[in-house]
């Protein structure tokens, strides 16, 4: 940018920020819906649209000015008593107005600043007031609110403590970094006359000598607690805070702080004891992490029988838990023998005499049911033992009867009945193939005259009669079958269409048709649906063909590279339905430039909902371009659980998100709204950092966001 054009911006920025001042000073004065307010945002929003910035407009707040572009803009009174001031007090560090911000905004972003004039310090932060309203264009950075530890005199065995404890993690081998807690902020030594030069988090951990103090602490030093009372129960917010903590000290050490955590969990009201078991304590136990143990074991018999009752409301449970926790607990035997009559009745259940745990876990009934021999089914022999068709007299004379009937009746049910029981007994293909093409023009009769329940009747017996051969005589079934494929013609899927808009008992024909005909019917429906005279007709059968998807499907999948993408994306719709195992055809019509053609290979994918067409769709994701937005709503119609998972494995790379930081926000949001606390921390606690990265407004924003859902 020229000079000449560096300064016109920056008289233009100051003027709008004049503009904005005068508007918080308006709706700090008169309510606002007076025309005094709405005339102060307009001529605000005005002036911000001059300055035809592509990139947002980043404003610092410090103590004595503000800066645009780190430097000072020349001194107003209007932005220094309505803004800076009023800033400064609540905390904003800078301030990025984007391109995209409207005059509801500079409304709302009004009335925080005339809010954060009166706020107290317990009350929400201004960047959470400013999200509250709905408002995204403005983005607001905090800096770190500073709290005050007090602690006494210690006693001269408690710095022998620290100090031992610290020469052991100096002397310890691959000891991890010592971050402060949050890694963003820093210990300030307010006393002068204080001894200690710095302080560890194991140092605090020995401070504070108690586990619920020391959980109070950590929550004040991430603002979950603020000045005049802290939360209700710290321990069960920080549990898992905690527990690192005392699990980095001297190992005896540990175990006496573990006990009085045990002692810290016992004293928690039942709901909030319940929560914490269920979320932390039990599952640690049973992935073998030392606190599990250590806890539980303290629990009194009555209260450890209730906690392991608890087993089977996890997402994992199952009958051998209960068991497998008792082994993770080393338990005394007599203990243990005490604990089962009381594990079965705080489960709800009457005591049972266990001889093992493997009886207990139900592997005996497991056992039994694999041995169990049913000698009630039936036995086909024809698989051992290899016969001769012998012809008697009464065959020959049931042959010559049915030739009789033949030449003699006019019935087309004894003739075509006939004719398939031929097929099913001749085992010469050639012979087959000439019988049924007889049937060939009777079907092609009922279609023609509309008789579709009769159609309906014979295409299945058609069917039934290849699929009875198909094992023993493959060859005889496929002669069968090509009587079927031509039988499936233009005309037939023509019928079939205009019988969709017929009346209702003509329109419930059509599904079984499409059912009898199987895969024969997919060549004709998908020519018919590349001539645009009879494409909207072919339309019609979709329905029909998605409810026959799985037999449909071998029959569409070697043609989908071939077809056109208009005529492909119906086809993919299809292959949606037929479930598992046409991932990758579905996915290799994604990425081929044509965006409805994506999109309904997307909708197919999640249709289908399986963990491959997952990461299809996740990968299509990560890729970015046109078909991200696409990608994301297939996500989101995958089961809950698949996708939030896929949505956290995202979430948790950093190289996603900054290359797309807009599509990590939207995740962000739908992650929030649909997984539980526990598993969204993590990837929290991966992306809060990155509000920090304010030459990056994007990114930023899904580290604000990460921070606020924190």
């Amino acid at each position: 940018m020229a000079h000449a054009d560096t300064v016109a911006f920056r008289d233009a920025t100051v003027e709008f920020l004049q503009l904005l001042a005068r508007a918080a000073r308006q709706f700090r004065t008169y309510p606002s819906t007076s025309t005094m307010c709405t005339d102060a945002v307009d001529a605000c929003h005005r002036a911000f649209l001059a300055l035809r910035q592509d990139d947002a407009v980043a404003v610092r707040i410090t103590s004595e000015q503000v800066l645009l572009n780190d430097d000072a803009i020349a001194a107003d009174t209007a932005i220094d008593q309505e803004l800076r001031r009023p800033l400064h007090a609540a905390h904003v560090a800078t301030l990025e107005f984007e391109r995209g911000a409207g005059a509801r905004d500079w409304a709302q972003f009004c009335l925080v600043v005339a809010a954060a004039r009166r706020a107290a310090r317990e009350a929400p932060t201004f960047a959470e007031r400013l999200m509250d309203a709905g408002v995204n264009a403005i983005v607001v950075r905090m800096t770190p609110r500073p709290e005050v530890l007090d602690f006494p005199d210690l006693p001269d065995a408690t710095r022998r403590l620290i100090a031992h404890e610290r020469q052991r993690q100096a002397s310890a081998p691959d000891t991890p970094a010592q971050y402060l807690y949050p890694p963003d902020k820093g210990w300030v030594r307010v006393d002068p006359t204080a001894d200690d030069a710095s302080v560890s988090l194991t140092d605090l951990t020995l401070l504070a000598n108690d586990p619920e103090h020391l959980a109070s602490i950590l929550a004040r030093l991430v603002d979950d607690a603020v000045d005049g009372g802290e939360e209700a129960a710290p321990l069960c917010g920080r549990y898992d805070d905690v527990v690192t903590l005392i699990g980095a000290i001297e190992p005896r050490l540990g175990r006496m702080l573990m006990a009085k955590l045990a002692r810290a969990v016992l004293d928690l009201d039942i709901d909030r004891r319940r929560a914490l078991l269920r979320r932390s304590i039990l599952p640690h136990l049973l992935d073998g992490r030392v606190d599990g143990e250590a806890v539980l074991a303290e629990f009194p018999d009555v209260a450890l029988a209730e906690a392991l009752g608890l087993l089977l409301d996890l997402e994992m449970a199952s009958p051998q838990l209960v068991p497998m926790a008792l082994d993770r607990l080393q338990l005394a035997p007599d203990r243990r023998q005490r604990m089962m009559p009381l594990v079965d009745a705080a489960r709800g259940e009457a005591p049972a005499a266990h001889g093992d745990r493997w009886t207990a876990a139900g592997f005996d009934d497991q056992a039994r049911k694999l041995v169990d021999v049913d000698g009630k089914k039936p036995r086909h022999f024809g698989d051992f033992a290899a016969f001769d068709l012998s012809i008697d007299d009464s065959t020959r004379a049931a042959i010559a009867d049915a030739r009789t009937a033949i030449t003699t009746t006019d019935s087309t049910d004894v003739w075509l009945a006939s004719l398939l029981r031929l097929a099913a007994i001749e085992p010469n293909p050639g012979v087959v193939a000439s019988l049924v093409e007889r049937a060939l023009p009777e079907l092609q009769a009922f279609a023609r005259t509309e008789n579709w329940p009769e159609l309906v009747r014979w295409l299945a017996r058609v069917s039934d009669t290849a699929a009875a051969v198909a094992a023993a005589r493959p060859d005889v079934a496929d002669a069968i079958r090509d009587v079927l494929q031509r039988f499936c013609n233009r005309d037939t899927v023509l019928r079939l269409a205009n019988l969709c808009v017929g009346p209702e008992s003509a329109r419930a024909c059509v599904p079984h048709v499409v059912s009898a005909l199987g895969a024969n019917l997919v060549p004709a429906w998908l020519d018919a649906l590349a001539s645009p005279t009879e494409r909207a007709a072919a339309m019609r059968l979709r329905p029909a063909l998605c409810d026959c998807a799985v037999e449909m499907a071998p029959a569409i999948a070697p043609r989908l590279p071939d077809l056109r993408a208009d005529v492909a994306a119906v086809a993919l719709t299809v292959l949606g339905f037929a479930g598992v195992g046409h991932e990758a055809d579905i996915a290799a019509r994604i990425d081929e430039g044509d965006e409805a053609l994506g999109r309904e290979a997307l909708r197919a994918l999640a249709r289908i909902a399986s963990p491959r067409a997952a990461s299809i769709i996740a990968s299509q994701i990560e890729r970015g371009g046109a078909m991200q937005p696409v990608a994301e709503e297939a996500l989101w119609r995958l089961p809950s659980a698949l996708a939030l998972t896929h949505a956290r494995e995202l979430l948790r790379r950093r190289d996603f998100v900054a290359h797309w930081p807009q599509s990590a926000t939207r995740l962000l949001e739908r992650v929030a709204q649909g997984g539980s606390g526990r598993d969204l921390e993590p990837v929290l606690e991966t992306l809060a950092p990155l509000r920090f990265h304010f030459w990056n407004p994007a990114i930023a924003r899904v580290g604000a966001k990460a921070r606020g859902l924190m």
